[in-house]
């Protein structure tokens, strides 16, 4: 059976046939959405494109960034590279487009490669490679070829039917890896702890710029803030460049969504962290989300303009459900001057209903998809702090969910009335981790409708002085906290039980550092409740 799959080739930017479908790639479920679909959609055919392309000459290794997959499904995964030889300076490639050869075998040393074929790299996307194969469940190495050069051996799995229970599963969780703030001790310990797949929650890069006269061999970012296209290619050049992402990303697939960095600090919708950039901020925010898409391992189409779609469902078999929210695109400008650690009450507008994180439409598709699911566990990805972290009533930050607490009460009294079941929300953004309990009604009181398991940044510096770490966990929603280190969280999932072990890095100064388990946490399904 497996011979007889067919091989799917993506050649991005080549055609618009499809032009006019906004449905999610991963969730045939999803409501209809008004939003305007991207002008170019992947194409896929069943058989190798036939071409007439002369060879390119090459001037090095073109696969410095490695390889990836992602947004994996019972039909297959998304294989990824971008050919960059020089991806600092703008990769390097000659202006043509490029073909290149993909093969996937059942064994590391490809003795037997039973499914390959060719993909377009084409310069209007940066030479990236998108492929989607089809292939039934297990584990499977893949890798690309094109010249004399062959690329990284990557490791993707893919999951059951939807109708199949696995017995476990384990992912990471994890966000926020700012270059230029430690190296990626925790990238290595995920790819030595070789998860089912990852799930990340946003900041893959971050924006800043490097201090005047960096050198070059320094841990920071040496070219200036990202504005166009050019410039966010090379700032995920540097990032993709570090062999123990690399190597996080070779060993399983990932779900990839953003958060702000990807564009700028704090931007919501349109509007820009600094209001004197709102007039260039729409073309600044369409050459990041182009760039987003060309680095990263994903099934969407590319987008064609500042609106892009990428909130979308995944399941993996009757274990779980995932809805991959986008926290940024759609959400109303943060309240009360994005005002942070303010013990003041509130300001009016925070409780304005029509305020928003999600948007109306997708706050409806996260309902839809939830009432829908009839999966074990429904997990939530999501960027910002869901739980209620205020203090005696102030909002301590206006960018979480707290500055947007109409749309959190429609969600949690959603999740109340329906009964929803073992919902858990896994999270990123505050460079900490904690551990939340999600209520209906008043902190401390209400009715518990779920957990939240909030990821520490791999790299990125802490936000919340340690010092305060006494204080977080006095909060009546707040059940743990560590505001000390680096890291991520290893998930490992079965029907019956959700098991969380929140994994630490000593020093992030020291990319050899010792990861180490700070604590775990368990929930038993039907509980609502951590242990």
């Amino acid at each position: 059976m497996f011979l007889a799959a067919s091989a799917a080739v993506v050649v991005a930017a080549c055609s618009d046939d499809d032009a006019g479908d906004d449905s999610d790639p991963l969730d045939t479920t999803a409501a209809d959405t008004e939003e305007p679909a991207p002008e170019t959609e992947a194409t896929t055919t069943t058989a190798a494109p036939t071409t007439t392309l002369p060879p390119v000459e090459l001037p090095s290794d073109p696969f410095t960034l490695g390889v990836a997959s992602g947004d994996p499904d019972e039909t297959g995964v998304v294989l990824w590279t971008r050919l960059a030889p020089d991806p600092l300076h703008g990769g390097g490639m000659p202006p043509d487009d490029v073909i290149v050869t993909w093969d996937v075998s059942e064994d590391d040393a490809f003795g037997d490669v039973l499914i390959g074929g060719q993909a377009l790299a084409a310069a209007v996307d940066g030479h990236s490679v998108h492929v989607v194969t089809e292939l039934p469940a297990g584990t499977w190495y893949y890798r690309f070829r094109v010249g004399e050069y062959t690329s990284q051996t990557g490791i993707t799995k893919v999951p059951v039917a939807s109708d199949q229970t696995p017995g476990e599963t384990r992912f990471a969780a994890a966000s926020c890896q700012n270059y230029s703030d430690g190296f990626y001790a925790a990238h290595r310990d995920i790819a030595e702890q070789q998860p089912d797949f990852v799930i990340w929650l946003g900041d893959y890069i971050y924006e800043g710029a490097g201090p005047d006269g960096a050198d070059p061999a320094m841990r920071v970012h040496v070219d200036p803030e990202p504005t166009t296209l050019e410039g966010y290619r090379n700032r995920y050049g540097r990032y993709k460049s570090d062999p123990q992402l690399q190597a996080a990303h070779a060993v399983c697939p990932w779900f990839v969504m953003w958060d702000d960095h990807e564009v700028e600090n704090n931007y919501a919708g349109l509007s820009p962290q600094n209001p004197d950039d709102a007039a260039v901020f729409t073309d600044r925010r369409a050459a990041a989300y182009k760039a987003w898409w060309e680095h990263q391992p994903t099934r969407l189409p590319s987008p064609s303009s500042a609106d892009y779609r990428v909130y979308r469902q995944a399941r993996w078999g009757r274990l779980m459900s995932l809805a991959l929210l986008d926290g940024r695109q759609y959400r109303t400008d943060q309240a009360c001057g994005d005002v942070t650690l303010s013990l003041d009450p509130p300001c009016p507008e925070t409780t304005d209903p029509a305020r928003t994180m999600l948007g109306d439409e997708q706050e409806q598709w996260l309902l839809d998809a939830l009432d829908g699911s009839d999966a074990a566990w429904n997990v939530i990805g999501n960027q910002t702090v869901f739980s209620n972290a205020t203090f005696n009533g102030a909002v301590l930050n206006y960018d979480q969910w707290d500055g947007y607490p109409g749309q959190r009460e429609r969600i949690l009294d959603h999740l109340a009335a329906q009964s929803t079941p073992n919902v858990v929300v896994v999270t990123g953004d505050i460079h900490l981790a904690a551990v939340g309990q999600l209520r209906a009604g008043d902190p401390g009181v209400g009715t518990p409708v779920g957990v939240e398991f909030v990821s520490t940044s791999i790299s990125s510096s802490g936000s919340v002085d340690p010092s305060l770490t006494d204080l977080l966990n006095t909060f009546p929603d707040m059940l743990d906290a560590e505001l000390a280190h680096r890291g991520y969280v290893l998930h490992t999932v079965t029907p019956d039980r959700w098991t969380a072990d929140y994994r630490i890095v000593a020093d992030a100064a020291d990319p050899n550092s010792v990861v180490s388990t700070y604590r775990t946490f368990v929930v038993d399904s039907g509980t609502m409740t951590v242990s």
